[in-house]
Formats: C-alpha cells, structure tokens, sequence
C-alpha cells in the first residue's frame, strides 16, 4: 500500500474564523511531527487550498451572496499557516469549491504517484475535510482521517460528521498511530518531579468497555430495586469516611497532580459537602391534586472526569448517580488514574457492590466509545469544550442525557469605586491559584480606564507575593503545571501574543524550562478578537482588557463563546444587581472570592454548558428521569 498525506485548507482566512477547535497552537503540535514524519519516510504530502478571485468573480455563489472576502487569490489570508507551508517538490492544488478533487489535477497527480490510500488532515470537519474525504473514497482511495489532525469552527457538526464517515468512508487513526508511535500505555509523571511516574494505564478496548458495560447493566437492575434509604445511608457512610480517612486522597492529589496541600484540603471537603448534599436526595415528589412525581433512574451512567478537580467532581458525580438507583462506567482522567482507585476502594469499603462501578481508562477516543454504547442511557462530563462537542455529536442523535460542564473563560469588570488595593490579592489567588488550572479561574480582567494605573499598581505586587512553590508545602499556592507539555503550551501562549502585540502589564515571562513551574503572568494590548482573550488558556495566564465605562465593559465580559463565571467589583450594590442580570454566565461574583457551595448549582451559558447544572438537588433532573402518577380513585 502507497500513502500520501493530504493537508486541507490550513490557511490564515480559515484559520483566523472564530469558534475555531482544536485551537491552530494544537494542531500544530500534532501535524507538525507527523508532517515530519511524512517528509522523511518519503511519504508525498500535497497541498489543497481553496483559491477565489474578484475580477472575474468566481466565489461560491453563497459566498457572493454574502460577499465573503476570504481566500483571494495572492492575499494573505489566501497563504497557509507557516507551519504548513509547502516545502519544494511538494504540490498544491486550489479549488473553488468544498472538495480537494474539484480541481482534477489532484486525481491526476495521486494516480500518477501510485497511491491507493491517503491520511488527510485540515480544515474543517464538516465541510471540506468531508467532502474531500468522500470524493476520495468514490474513487477507490483508502481514506484515513487524521483524528487529532482535524479542526472546525462547528464542533458539534464536525463530530456529527465524523461518526457518519467513520466505518463508511473512512477510518480514524491518531497522528501518533499513522507514525508507529502510539504507546500501549497511558503514563503520566508528578508535576513536581518529572521523570517519576505518577500513573500509567493501558487505555481499554472497545470489548472491555462493552463487558463493563454489560456487568454494570445487570447490576444497576438489582441497585434500582433496593429501598431509597438503603441507597442514602451507603452515600452517608462514603461522606464520612472521606471526612475520616481521607488523607491518602489528599496526598495522591498533592503527588499525583501537583494541586497544592492548601487547596487538596479544600477539594476533599468539597467532595465530602458534594456527598452529603447527593445523600439527602429524593426520588419521589408529592404534589397538590393527587398528583406524584417519581424520579426513575437510568440504569447505566457514564461518567467521564477531569485531572484538575478529580476527588470533589467524581466524588459528586458518583453520589448523585448511585443513590437514584445508578449503575456507574467511570472513565477518569489518566493523570488521576490512582486518584480514581483509591475513590472506588473507599466506596467498596463503605458497602458499594462490587459489580456497580466500573472504570475504564483511556482518552477523548475511549470516552467516545463508552458514550456510544448501547448500555449507557446518560452521560456525563466535566472537559473542555472540544470533548463536550465530541460527546454531544454521539449523545444528541441517540436521544441519551447529556451533562457537560465545559470550562469557562472568566472575567472580572472593575470598577473605579471598587476596594482594588485591598482585593488585588484575592484576584490574583482567583486567577493563579493552582497555576490557574481551575474551570473557575480568572482569565480576564476587564478594567474602567480611569482605574487601570490603581490596578496595575496594585495587581503587580499582589502577584510577586504569591507562592511559587513545591505543592507539599503549604504555604504553596500557584505550584507547578500538569506536565511539561503544559508549561511549553503555556509559553507558547505567552510568546505568540507578545509576537501579536501584546505586552507584559504584571509578573515575568520565561520561555522555557525543564520543570513544569510557570508564574503567573498578565498580559495587555490584545485586541478583543485576540485568541488569548477569546480561549481559555487553562494556564496561570490572564489579560487586562481596558474599557471606558460599564456599557463597553459588560459588553467585553460577555464577548467571548463561554461563560461560565463573571464577576464585578463595585461598591454600588445596585451595580452589582444591575451586572448579575446582564452577564451571561452561571456563576456571579463580587470580587471578594469564590465560596463554592456544594448543595447551589454549578454550570454556565452558552458554551460552558451542555444540559442541567452539577450538583445539589440540580443532580435529580440529570441523574433520574421523572413519571407523574395521578390517582383519582379511592380518594
């Protein structure tokens, strides 16, 4: 068999559209080894790009209609991304249209180099990748989709997409698995000590996944049928024993993912509330009129959790879905692997049958598989949006719940009658508490142009106080990143803003390091389209955005595709009333900290969310479907 690589569309218009997932910085990291790879294996990569000019106007019609001005001929935003760049001998064919083999040269040139099977990559999804993908496949070629190769500015289209091509006109495979180096297992080092391994898991096949699905089915029939009290009394025992014995978690979270002491201890007590509040459900509602609601569980629940917060999260989502009557298949996040194991032998110890719980182990892949097997009736999720997308484009067209919690990109509007010297501190914990790798952390700060010298002045040292440190100390409060891979994305981030225009407002900026330490820095002089305005960077980065007064700055806070958390700082309260009925996110602050409750709902608008909030009685809606009964006789 003779491959090509076929890169589709990686050029500036393209690239520069809003909502763009994978981000371009991440489709860089995975295309540029395997175009490498490509290269020196001898492996003919070609180049497809779509080409329009004005005089004569050959726009697709619709882009006539609409007057889009994108892709002309010898324009800059005709030209690709540097990194995908063709190199000599390497050919480039231009289409008008959505499909690579509008232009017949490309056939042509494919034929004449004898090959039968082609990796494309590119942009995007559900458009060209497409319909390239399928005039590909009518003309016999084996059509490979780069997985992780792919980007869109529609992801629940593109994912949608995806699973209609795959098995019919094309399969998936990881860059890392067209070059051979796709590894058997899942490892994953300490934060703080690199080269020491934390976790390591051998991502589960399709068959273990459908045998753990099967076992849970069978028996989440028995759990469903035991009474209500015997379900609450299992979760009140799991809420005391985390309170008890709940010191090895802490110290896994601390090793494991290099969350400092102060905040683990904070998480562990979070999870206890998030328990205690899950064991306190209800599944049956009396109303008026000789009416009853009865909540009826699912019978198999996926649940899919994050690194970042992985006792508190899981611990809630587990207790929720367990006592209405739940089977659970837990897929936890890799780094939180031994985090994940010693949750679910702290549950067995408290009476949890054996049979009820399974855990699978692997990526965005596995968490697609599991979502979509016939078994699993809800799903739930707390990623990033791209994953969110990817579940909801499996859940959506099966009619199966969804829950997703999809991070936000936070901001906070300050006012010039805000405390701002005395809350700077707590606005810098709020931003880089944790290396910033929080859903709630501060991203943004959206200042009053009359108050930017006072925040500057004051933001500056409150960040030079916080504590860079090993997180088994517990005067550490930033600690160390996930990984390497995280600081240098985080570097990366730094560094292409400051070549976009930006600047250094507060805290240092170094490019690299052989740790995964990476302080706090903020950044100004990025415009409101800007990536690191518009994406959350999930990193101790944050942006000052200047405003001149609370029309341009609620209007700034609400300027981005997620929202999750806004806050305002202000004396006025009737400001603060005003600001928490015109933000468009799910969780309002003031300014002076974050107090998470476990029992109040915890989710977002727009697209950090997908489906009923987390938590307290919130969890019923999500986690059992309700039955009205009416009875009108022997009344």
């Amino acid at each position: 068999m003779s491959q090509a690589l076929l890169l589709v569309d990686l050029q500036w218009d393209f690239i520069r559209r809003p909502g763009l997932m994978p981000s371009i910085e991440a489709l860089q990291q995975t295309l540029s080894p395997l175009l490498a790879y490509a290269r020196a294996a001898g492996i003919p990569v070609l180049h497809v790009r779509t080409e329009a000019t004005l005089s004569p106007d050959n726009r697709m019609p619709h882009w006539q209609r609409e007057d889009v001005r994108e892709c002309i001929a010898g324009s800059e935003g005709a030209m690709p991304h540097p990194a995908f760049a063709e190199q000599a001998g390497e050919a480039v064919f231009n289409k008008r249209y959505f499909s690579g083999f509008g232009n017949a040269q490309l056939d042509s040139q494919l034929r004449s180099l004898d090959i039968d099977a082609l990796w494309i990559a590119g942009l995007y999804t559900q458009s060209c990748v497409r319909s390239t993908a399928m005039d590909a496949y009518e003309r016999g070629y084996r059509v490979v989709l780069v997985s992780d190769g792919l980007g869109s500015n529609d992801a629940l289209h593109a994912g949608i997409s995806l699973r209609y091509l795959d098995g019919r006109v094309a399969t998936l495979a990881s860059s890392a698995e067209l070059m051979g180096s796709s590894p058997a297992t899942i490892s994953h080092d300490c934060p703080d000590a690199p080269g020491v391994i934390a976790s390591s898991v051998v991502p589960s096949t399709r068959a273990e996944t459908e045998a753990c699905c099967e076992l849970v089915s069978k028996a989440a029939a028995d759990w469903a049928l035991r009474p209500a009290i015997e379900r609450c009394e299992l979760l009140a025992r799991f809420a005391g024993a985390l309170a008890d014995r709940g010191e090895g978690l802490l110290e896994r979270m601390v090793r494991d993912i290099g969350k400092p002491i102060t905040a683990a201890r904070d998480e562990l007590a979070r999870a206890v509330g998030h328990v205690q509040e899950a064991s306190q459900l209800e599944d049956s509602l009396c109303l008026e009129e000789g009416a009853e609601v009865v909540y009826e569980a699912h019978g198999v629940v996926a649940l899919v959790t994050p690194w970042n917060n992985p006792v508190a999260i899981a611990a809630g989502k587990l207790a929720a879905a367990l006592v209405l009557g739940n089977g659970v298949v837990w897929k936890p996040a890799s780094q939180a692997a031994r985090i994940a194991e010693q949750l679910l032998l702290l549950l067995h110890e408290c009476g949890l049958p054996e049979a009820l719980v399974q855990v699978v182990h692997g990526g965005a892949a596995e968490a697609k598989v599991l979502a979509a097997d016939t078994h699993v009736a809800a799903v739930s999720l707390t990623g990033p949006e791209q994953a969110g997308m990817d579940l909801a484009a499996v859940c959506l067209p099966q009619g199966k719940a969804l829950q997703a919690e999809l991070g936000g990109n936070n901001a906070l509007l300050v006012m010039n009658d805000a405390d701002i010297e005395s809350l700077a501190p707590v606005w810098a914990m709020l931003a880089f508490g944790f290396a910033g790798q929080r859903c709630t952390a501060l991203r943004r700060f959206v200042v009053v142009r009359s108050a930017c010298a006072r925040f500057v002045a004051a933001i500056a040292p409150a960040i030079e106080s916080l504590q860079l440190r090993s997180p088994t100390s517990p005067a550490c409060q930033v600690g160390p990143m996930i990984s390497p891979a995280a600081r240098a994305r985080a570097a990366g981030l730094v560094q292409a803003a400051l070549d976009r225009g930006g600047h250094i407002v507060a805290g240092e900026f170094s490019r690299s390091s052989a740790d995964c330490y990476f302080g706090p820095v903020v950044l100004g002089g990025l415009s409101r389209e800007d990536p690191l305005v518009q994406e959350e960077s999930f990193a101790p980065i944050a942006v000052l955005q200047q405003v001149d007064d609370y029309a341009e700055g609620m209007a700034a806070v609400n300027g981005v595709r997620q929202g999750l958390l806004a806050g305002i700082a202000t004396s006025a309260e009737s400001l603060y009333a005003r600001f928490a009925r015109g933000c468009s996110a799910g969780i309002v602050i003031d300014g002076g900290g974050l107090p998470l409750h476990p029992g109040a709902p915890f989710g977002g608008r727009k697209a950090s969310q997908i489906g009923p909030p987390e938590h307290g009685a919130w969890d019923r809606e999500f986690f059992a479907r309700p039955k009205t009964l009416y009875r009108t006789q022997g009344k």
